[in-house]
């Protein structure tokens, strides 16, 4: 529902807390004079600029985790765990905080209870999403009249991952492969399989820290990894002991080849299995492309604005998330294109990407454990 039709709705005293919040003069025993004043005010950009500007950085990343996800209605539990995520800690650790920022987009009008709901449930005006987004981006840029201009040569790698998935699993109906101690292919085999692949990867040397991403991601690149685990989960392969095979499942996916509903598929399963080290990780690939919505983006913008959103896993700490979780696999995914200008590694949002965005929303994905 827009704010006009849900200011209808809404309890005298919440338009009267929301008229106080703003300073607004009217008659507050007159609920029709309350929803005009309401209206002229709250949809103003300027308004919804200036109290961008006066937000707290808790109370900026709570109000994006509310306008970016395209439910129409969310419980009290939804908004609370938001809450927890904008502070940086469980929202069972922190009830109070999380209730106050809950408070705080009620009293500013860009949050209301749902009117006949038989629980506490709520809902955002979908009019205010685009404002704010807008003066989001806008306060974001202030000062910054650096213009990027297009790389002179960029690297788009739009369903390649696909096609390397049917080159995986052709290599595998070949003859099964055999798996180390550990769980994964001799690294023979990994070096063979990578020369077929359209983007070349190495097989990794031991990092202890290479955990949390997937099965064997202390194993595989990172691109192979979500790879192999997406086939893994999809039961187009399955590990026996001491091999790796392609199940009749994955010989009957390989007759028919990828279409888009596989494409699709990749990148959500993606977004899943990484939501678990990257709780943000929906919120930060519908920013991108915002930010780029003018063309390309330099990666310091993109660090500037989106480090304080990234908090460090074990030993990944934001910066490295934020290059190597976010970005680099977003390229991976052909949802970003990337190029250099002046040594300045240079972003791009697909076709793909912004078609795929306008449907999907990540803020209702359940998390993928592998182990």
């Amino acid at each position: 529902m827009n704010l006009a039709e849900i200011l209808v709705f809404t309890d005298i005293r919440q338009l009267n807390q929301i008229a106080g919040y703003y300073g607004y003069e009217c008659n507050h025993h007159s609920k029709n004079e309350l929803i005009t004043t309401l209206l002229a005010g709250l949809r103003l950009r300027q308004t919804i600029q200036e109290e961008v500007k006066r937000l707290t950085e808790e109370d900026i990343h709570f109000s994006l985790l509310l306008f970016l996800d395209k439910r129409f209605k969310f419980t009290l539990e939804d908004l609370l765990a938001k809450a927890g995520v904008a502070l940086g800690q469980a929202a069972e650790k922190s009830r109070d905080a999380s209730r106050k920022l809950v408070s705080g987009a009620l009293k500013r009008g860009w949050l209301f209870p749902l009117k006949g709901a038989y629980s506490e449930q709520f809902q955002v005006p979908v009019d205010l999403r685009e404002p704010f987004l807008a003066a989001w981006l806008k306060n974001r840029c202030e000062g910054d009249t650096t213009a990027t201009t297009q790389p002179a040569a960029y690297r788009d790698e739009g369903t390649a991952a696909c096609d390397d998935l049917y080159l995986f699993l052709s290599f595998l109906q070949k003859e099964p492969v055999p798996l180390t101690a550990e769980g994964s292919m001799y690294k023979r085999y990994q070096v063979q399989l990578f020369r077929q692949f359209h983007i070349k990867e190495e097989p990794v040397a031991k990092e202890r820290w290479r955990f949390g991403y997937g099965l064997h991601f202390d194993q595989y690149p990172d691109r192979f990894s979500l790879l192999y685990d997406f086939c893994y989960y999809q039961h187009w392969i399955e590990e026996r002991p001491g091999h790796v095979a392609i199940t009749e499942r994955g010989s009957e996916w390989l007759k028919t080849g990828y279409t888009d509903e596989t494409y699709h598929q990749l990148i959500r399963f993606w977004l899943r299995l990484y939501k678990r080290a990257v709780p943000n990780l929906p919120m930060l690939v519908q920013l991108i492309p915002l930010m780029a919505a003018s063309g390309w983006i330099a990666r310091h913008e993109l660090e500037d604005s989106l480090l304080p959103f990234i908090t460090p896993f074990y030993y990944d700490d934001p910066l490295s998330i934020l290059h190597n979780r976010v970005l680099k696999m977003m390229v991976h995914l052909g949802l970003l294109k990337v190029g250099q200008t002046d040594g300045e590694w240079q972003y791009a949002a697909t076709y793909a990407c912004r078609t795929w965005l306008r449907e999907w929303n990540g803020f209702a994905e359940t998390t993928i454990l592998l182990k």
